[in-house]
């Protein structure tokens, strides 16, 4: 008998003839995440992590739960799947309050039907813990025996907390790659979570306009992205130079105007580093219907003319903002994106910014402007 990590796989079950491929994904993940030395084996439907002595045991088992594409993890005995062997194991199990015993008999060749062994596991935990009480409608613990094919079995306690749950979804690099508009508030980074959730691989983009921003904002998304990458992996930063614009559009266009052309520039900028530096295959935003004056429908539409060769992605424009935030807890970004560092867009809030944009009139004022020359010379000014 011997302990180890299971982690289970839900989404990627209904994949059919592409199942390898997304499984052999999310074990190249699990491995870059948990590191070298740490064994991450498929075996019979089920993940196996193994030979993490000297690690830290719940610091694995959460990585291996925040891995997109896992559905649910546990610490398991490792065990024969043979009735003696399981009965000895649970023999050991010390349980004080009610409980009651869960089979999953996958190994049809096993003796004995499911309902039957879980009644004699049950046995088994009343025969030697005097103060446990079966309770199989609503059971502080459950015991689960989960019998395999090719020999083995897992036994394992769960209890009330459904602590096992992963983070779901499908594994990130199985849907290609997103660029993600990371403005350091707290939308975004919420946005590239849901993103990766998906499979998408994300790298971020990020519009800087010093002296009106200053080093502070920027380690702030650097801050931002280091906890985000604990998520979703590996990234790349694209810093980009967008003071010029940013003076330009407050110069020649109409102050009512500024932010949506504003925003027009940054998707047209993310499409062409998108296309060039990452290779893209969409763009994703943190914008969410209603939430400012820019994100109206008539705002938010008025992007979508700028970027001809990428879909624009909004993984949170239907959300409340209460839901944002919660998750932006969950993933560890809330604290930092709340730090009072301004983004460019603060910067250069007009009082009475249209609220209904007419793309004909936007495009007016864009005539004003030498659209092409900012663009490229603010991708050629760009650091990562």
């Amino acid at each position: 008998m011997k302990k180890l990590i299971i982690a289970r796989y839900g989404e990627i079950h209904l994949k059919g003839g592409n199942r390898e491929f997304f499984l052999n994904r999310l074990l190249k993940n699990l491995r870059q995440r948990l590191g070298k030395g740490i064994k991450v084996e498929h075996f019979n439907t089920r993940i196996e992590i193994s030979n993490y002595d000297g690690y830290d045991e719940q610091e694995i088992l959460q990585k291996v739960r925040d891995t997109f594409g896992v559905f649910s993890t546990n610490i398991v005995d490792v065990i024969e799947s043979t009735k003696d062997a399981i009965f000895e194991c649970i023999a050991k199990i010390k349980v004080n309050e009610s409980f009651k015993v869960n089979v999953n008999r996958a190994d049809k060749k096993f003796e004995i039907k499911s309902p039957e062994f879980a009644a004699m596991c049950g046995g088994i935990i009343l025969d030697n813990n005097k103060d446990a009480v079966v309770d199989v409608q609503n059971p502080s613990v459950t015991i689960n025996v989960d019998i395999r094919i090719g020999g083995r079995a897992y036994v394992y306690v769960d209890d009330t907390n459904d602590n096992s749950k992963g983070a779901g979804g499908l594994p990130v690099g199985v849907s290609g790659r997103a660029l993600v508009l990371l403005s350091g508030g707290i939308d975004s980074p919420v946005a590239a979570c849901l993103a990766a959730k998906r499979g998408l691989t994300v790298d971020f983009i990020h519009f800087a306009t010093p002296p009106y921003t200053n080093d502070l904002a920027l380690k702030k998304i650097e801050k931002l992205k280091g906890i985000l990458e604990g998520h979703v992996g590996k990234t790349h930063l694209f810093v980009v130079p967008f003071t010029e614009i940013s003076r330009e559009i407050q110069k020649k266009c109409d102050d009512e105007y500024m932010i949506t052309i504003m925003r027009r520039f940054m998707v047209r900028i993310a499409e062409r580093v998108g296309l060039q530096l990452s290779k893209s295959d969409c763009i994703i935003t943190g914008e969410n219907l209603a939430q400012v004056a820019s994100q109206t429908i008539q705002g938010i539409a008025s992007n979508n003319f700028c970027a001809t060769q990428l879909p624009i992605l909004r993984p949170l424009i239907t959300f409340d903002k209460s839901e944002i935030i919660t998750m932006a807890k969950r993933i560890g970004t809330y604290n930092t994106s709340i730090e009072p560092h301004m983004d460019c867009c603060t910067v250069f809030v007009p009082n009475r910014p249209s609220i209904k944009p007419d793309i004909s009139k936007v495009e007016e004022q864009e005539k004003r402007l030498d659209i092409e020359r900012l663009v490229e010379e603010s991708v050629k000014g760009i650091t990562c």
